[in-house]
């Protein structure tokens, strides 16, 4: 289980936040000096160069920390937990030990108890792919004995709707921004359309690239077992083992986009209040 940083942000806050609490990419949070309820400051990893009303969609593309937090802090972290769960996350702290549990305004930036193991983060990542359908991982199918005879059938996959395809489609959109002109830009190879989210704990021990396109999802953490810190020049290597084993596996595939549902509309709006003009 590692520190999943703010991979967190798109599956821990903004998931639920459009999918059940009333929020669009159009809703805003004021990005300024805030502070948990404990009294610390939320810090945003650029600085603090605030950008005033900022909609979800650039929070999620700039992977601006005191949207993220403000959003779950709105939905409250228990709804946020109910959709981790869902999405198959299976590592959270619900009941408090030593005084800490994972109901937390931080656990919107993946600051969790234990963390997570990359392949329910993945998991959880091909979900949203997927139109807002869990798939539970398997690493095989069938098991034979030397006759043919099936021992164990694993074939038939366990699935359930955890976010409705308007939502998963919205979420994939924001993060398509993410690597076309946020954080993400070193992932991408010509060719495909890719979705995905960055993620770097505080102090460099963990960094993350979780992401996907119309056929695959694939999560790559980078760091060291011994909780070393990463140094300059080692924390964008991730991105780019993402891009090469992407690039391969995707090639000969024609490019396509994620269906947008019936159910999408658009709208002008507001860019300080994100609501109609």
């Amino acid at each position: 289980m590692r520190q999943p940083g703010s991979t967190f942000k798109v599956v821990a806050a903004y998931a639920a936040a459009l999918d059940s609490a009333g929020m669009s990419l159009a809703t805003t949070q004021y990005d300024a000096p805030y502070n948990y309820e404990g009294g610390r400051p939320v810090r945003n990893w650029n600085g603090e160069a605030y950008q005033g009303w900022t909609s979800l969609r650039k929070g999620i593309e700039q992977s601006m920390n005191i949207v993220a937090v403000k959003t779950l802090t709105d939905i409250t972290p228990a709804l946020g937990i109910t959709y981790l769960e869902n999405m198959g996350i299976t590592t959270l702290q619900k009941e408090t030990v030593n005084g800490n549990n994972d109901y937390t305004q931080a656990m919107a930036l993946g600051g969790l108890t234990r963390g997570v193991t990359n392949l329910e983060l993945t998991a959880a990542y091909a979900t949203i792919a997927n139109g807002g359908v869990y798939t539970k991982p398997v690493f095989y199918t069938r098991i034979l004995d030397r006759d043919g005879n099936v021992l164990i059938d694993n074939s038939v996959s366990y699935t359930r709707t955890v976010l409705k395809d308007s939502t998963a489609w919205l979420l994939t959109s924001a993060m398509k921004d993410v690597v076309n002109q946020g954080t993400g830009g070193a992932v991408r190879f010509s060719g495909m359309t890719i979705a995905g989210k960055t993620g770097t704990t505080s102090k460099n021990n963990d960094v993350w690239f979780v992401g996907y396109t119309p056929y695959y999802t694939a999560g790559i953490w980078g760091g060291f077992d011994n909780n070393h810190k990463l140094g300059k020049g080692e924390t964008n290597y991730h991105k780019l083992i993402w891009k090469n084993v992407m690039s391969r596996i995707h090639e000969n595939l024609e490019n396509k986009d994620f269906p947008k549902p019936d159910s999408v509309t658009s709208a002008t709006v507001c860019a300080a209040s994100g609501k109609l003009p």
